[in-house]
């Protein structure tokens, strides 16, 4: 009920047998012009049972009450074993005012949004929630996981999930990983939920959102996989490897390097070449090690390692490693033993060569694994995961200098992919990403958020010229797509434009600019460009209310 009292939409809610009243929230009451005394002597029957009825044979039912012409929309409640009816009141003149565009909200959050009561049944389940469930939400309102994923996994859910925030009401976060039957795959969430409260403080149920993270979790995976098999294939290279930081401290250090040293993994790591061979050793050492990074280019040198009874040599390679920055900040090194072929230069040549190998294994492995966590996989753009890294930066070095950010969103796609399938759905996603691409400079910062939604940073660029760009941008995708596709509906695009001023550096404010301004322009019909008003979002938020 705290629910229904904190909503700007009116609601009356009474019992279904004689309508009888439950709850009406303070807006229903500012409507309908009620003090305390009426709402108190109120027979709620002059408008239920006429209302209801119409409700019998349409989705809602219109009445006219105190010169009020209003929209009534039913929905049936159970609370405690009692059916009650739910009534959201609007007038007519104001279509946006009403539960349908709340719930509408809800449907269209890319999350899956649910409520359950205290028995762990579901009240509430939004469209996605329902798709999962391939299920209408009347056939989910009143069931609980266990009818849905199973006796096993709704039970585990309940215990471990859901338990914490009904009986301790508690606020979680966390990942969960369900098996859908009727899918017979493995899903990964991460999960928000919070408990609801009554009247009198006491908790009623939860409120969860959850967001499919299966193909994250996927990639996670397989970077793990990579990194697995990386691993071995350096355990088991036939060479000493190892990586070192500025102060030659050792960062990584495979098996074989390990055994040499005789000490455990732990008792190395973090450790520089005094640390671990003394000074006049270490010192040998250290001097090839900074000439890498005062080089700043490969060396390869003849070291010796020194041992009670013996002296061991070996061939070393260290390789100057290049951050995100352009700075050399570390180096790998790969030693070869080379005792006993010190004075076979054959062998030492053969020994090169198998080196070389390795560092190009091991630079592709890199190369690759580094591309895979920056970019996306189907349109070559930069990914979400790279752009709120790169942000940072920009931002960073704006240098009281305007920005601009464009959020751009495919219009109508999900009729594309219904209607055209799912493999012309993901070409028009890679000629909305080549024309992004080639219309940009080099230094702008170009990305797939997520979907069919697109980020631009233009960077030195104020809010006019950042329109034009935007303007350009959307006239070049229709004409590419009506020229590459002339059967099928020329592609368009919704576009946001937002300045981050010259003394502002919140991105988040921005991006809340920038997604107000290209929900304006699908409000406008869509397929053009919108610029966000100068005015606090916070103002743009009343305004759109």
């Amino acid at each position: 009920m705290n629910i229904i009292n904190q909503l700007k939409q009116a609601y009356l809610i009474v019992h279904a047998s004689d309508f009888r009243q439950v709850n009406i929230n303070p807006s229903a009451c500012k409507l309908l012009k009620l003090n305390a005394e009426k709402i108190l002597n109120k027979d709620w029957k002059e408008i239920f049972v006429p209302a209801f009825t119409q409700s019998k044979v349409q989705d809602f039912a219109e009445l006219c009450y105190n010169g009020l012409n209003l929209k009534l929309h039913f929905s049936t409640l159970e609370m405690d074993g009692e059916q009650l009816l739910a009534a959201h009141l609007e007038p007519q003149k104001k279509p946006m005012a009403n539960a349908d565009f709340f719930y509408s909200l809800l449907d269209n959050l890319g999350a899956y949004v649910f409520c359950k009561d205290k028995d762990y049944k579901y009240t509430y389940a939004n469209q996605l929630v329902c798709e999962l469930f391939k299920k209408p939400a009347s056939e989910i309102i009143g069931k609980t996981d266990c009818d849905f994923f199973g006796e096993e996994t709704g039970k585990k859910l309940r215990l471990e999930h859901d338990s914490p925030i009904i009986e301790h009401g508690k606020i979680t976060k966390h990942e969960e990983r369900n098996y859908i039957p009727h899918l017979d795959e493995y899903r990964y969430y991460l999960s928000v939920k919070k408990p609801l409260f009554d009247d009198q403080g006491n908790v009623n149920g939860l409120f969860g959102i959850s967001i499919d993270i299966t193909e994250q979790k996927n990639l996670q995976k397989k970077n793990f996989d990579n990194e697995q098999e990386l691993s071995t294939i350096l355990d088991n290279a036939g060479a000493y490897i190892f990586i070192k930081d500025r102060e030659c401290r050792f960062t990584y250090i495979n098996k074989r390097t390990q055994e040499l040293f005789q000490l455990e993994s732990d008792q190395i790591i973090g450790k520089n070449n005094e640390e671990l061979l003394g000074d006049v050793q270490g010192e040998e050492f250290s001097r090839t090690d900074r000439q890498v990074f005062t080089g700043g280019k490969r060396l390869t040198c003849i070291e010796t390692f020194q041992l009670p009874d013996c002296v061991l040599y070996y061939w070393t390679v260290k390789i100057p490693l290049i951050n995100e920055d352009g700075q050399i900040d570390r180096f790998i090194g790969i030693s070869t033993d080379i005792t006993e072929q010190k004075e076979l230069e054959n062998n030492l040549l053969t020994a090169n060569k198998v080196l070389n190998e390795k560092v190009s294994e091991i630079t592709n492995l890199k190369n690759e694994l580094q591309h895979q966590a920056s970019y996306d996989v189907l349109t070559g753009l930069y990914n979400r995961r790279y752009f709120e890294q790169e942000i940072e930066r920009i931002l960073s070095q704006k240098r009281n200098k305007p920005l601009v950010l464009l959020m751009i969103d495919a219009d109508n796609f999900k009729r594309v992919n219904d209607q055209y399938g799912h493999g012309t759905g993901d070409e028009a996603l890679k000629l909305i990403a080549e024309v992004m691409r080639s219309e940009c400079r080099s230094d702008d910062l170009v990305c797939r958020y997520g979907g069919e939604e697109f980020l631009i940073i233009l960077a030195n660029t104020d809010r006019d010229n950042g329109f034009i760009k935007s303007e350009w941008i959307r006239q070049q995708i229709n004409i590419r797509s009506a020229k590459l596709s002339p059967e099928l509906p020329t592609l368009s695009v919704s576009i946001g434009i937002a300045e981050l001023s010259v003394d502002e550096d919140d991105f988040d404010q921005l991006y809340k600019k920038a997604d107000y301004a290209m929900y304006q322009a699908k409000k406008q019909g869509r397929n053009c460009c919108v610029l966000a008003p100068l005015d606090d979002i916070l103002e743009q938020e009343k305004l759109c209310k």
